[in-house]
């Protein structure tokens, strides 16, 4: 038969009971009352700060865009133009060089021979001739005083004319002998830039038919930029205007992104090639432009049609969403909206937007991962926005996305 509990265990029981909901109550009462943002974090979260550019509209002339090759305007192979052995290379390779400095020595010594003997034969023939002048003169004279026959008169005079005549080919050797010396010493015929050096100390070099070449020299500027036009539309302008006198060409890198140069196109050839259906223009380029260079592919930009409104944003601003182009537009509540838009040309740092926005309206430039549409944000324009390059020179490259 169970035992029946003692008259102490309820009592017990109970007392463990009060001990835990009176502890329950003092915790509770020294916990720190909650704030209204922590149980609410977003309803006071700071609205974020977001860059922004505005869309601007522009004046743009249709275009055409070619593929071209600079050249430089003269481009020098130096051979050696007397025969001997490398005395010293006066350069370091692909330097700037100028017009008359010295690049190569070769040895001068058996010309510097030549030359002393061509003075010493000018000094002969001189001698002879003062000798035979001198003899002309006595021969006139006795000749008058019938001292002496007119033949012999004649052959006198005849050899102080052929005294003067070998007077005059040393003279010309003597030129000749310094020429061939000065050539030994190789200069740099035009300001321009030079390669590496084709032969070194001790290399033996020849002249004439098969001169030893010694490096290549090009000019830095002018340069010259080849445009083959193929556009029908183009040729057809060039035929009615009789050229492209007046022209300026747009040049660009091998991308399209990034201008070089603006140069006036100062040749149009009289005629289409009849091996590739085009038209050679060229483009003058008078001042050095960092990032062109002989020998470089380049995009070429020329007007093609009249002008035209255009809209351009940043390139930046355009994400591209599973091969769809869009931008993050703010509103003048500062709502982050996402707006599809159709894209052209770049232009630059800018490109073309054929539709989906408006000038005036406002395209977030950077960050496009960390915005959601929706959000509220305080949009951000730049201090002193850049002048577009559209501006300077209306004419686009064509879309390659």
């Amino acid at each position: 038969m169970p035992r029946p509990p003692g008259p102490r265990s309820l009592p017990a029981t109970l007392s463990v009971g009060a001990i835990s909901a009176l502890a329950a109550v003092v915790l509770a009462a020294c916990q720190p009352a909650v704030p209204d943002a922590q149980a609410s974090p977003a309803a006071s979260a700071p609205v974020p700060t977001v860059p922004v550019a505005l869309v601007r509209s522009v004046a743009m002339e249709a275009g055409t865009t070619q593929v071209a090759r600079v050249e430089a305007a003269q481009q020098v192979e130096l051979q050696a133009r007397v025969s001997g052995p490398i005395d010293a290379v006066l350069f370091r390779e692909g330097d700037a060089v100028r017009a008359g400095q010295p690049l190569f020595q070769i040895d001068p010594r058996p010309h510097d021979a030549a030359l002393a003997r061509a003075r010493a034969e000018l000094q002969l023939a001189e001698a002879r001739e003062t000798l035979a002048a001198a003899e002309a003169a006595r021969a006139r004279q006795l000749h008058a005083e019938h001292a002496i026959a007119g033949e012999e008169m004649e052959r006198r005079l005849a050899a102080h004319a052929e005294a003067r005549a070998r007077r005059a080919a040393a003279e010309a050797a003597l030129q000749t002998a310094q020429l061939v010396r000065d050539f030994t010493l190789v200069r740099s015929p035009i300001d321009g830039r030079i390669g590496r050096a084709l032969v070194t100390a001790g290399h033996m070099v020849t002249a004439g038919d098969k001169a030893t070449p010694l490096a290549t020299l090009v000019s830095i500027s002018p340069l010259h930029v080849h445009i083959d036009v193929a556009d029908r539309a183009l040729q057809q302008r060039l035929a009615e205007r009789g050229g492209a006198k007046g022209w300026k060409a747009r040049i660009l890198d091998a991308d399209g992104q990034r201008e070089l140069a603006l140069a006036p196109i100062d040749f149009t050839n009289h005629s289409i090639d009849a091996a590739t259906g085009t038209v050679r223009l060229r483009a003058r380029v008078d001042a050095a432009v960092p990032g062109l260079m002989p020998g470089q592919y380049v995009r070429v930009q020329l007007a093609t049609g009249a002008a035209r409104p255009v809209l351009l944003v940043p390139d930046k601003a355009i994400g591209t969403d599973q091969g769809r182009r869009f931008v993050l537009v703010v509103n003048d509540a500062g709502e982050v909206a996402y707006r599809p838009v159709g894209v052209g040309a770049a232009q630059g740092a800018d490109r073309i937007v054929s539709e989906g926005l408006k000038a005036g309206e406002q395209v977030i430039v950077s960050g496009l991962m960390r915005v959601r549409p929706g959000m509220t944000v305080t949009p951000q324009q730049p201090a002193e926005p850049a002048a577009p390059q559209a501006q300077r020179d209306p004419c686009p490259v064509p879309d390659r996305s």
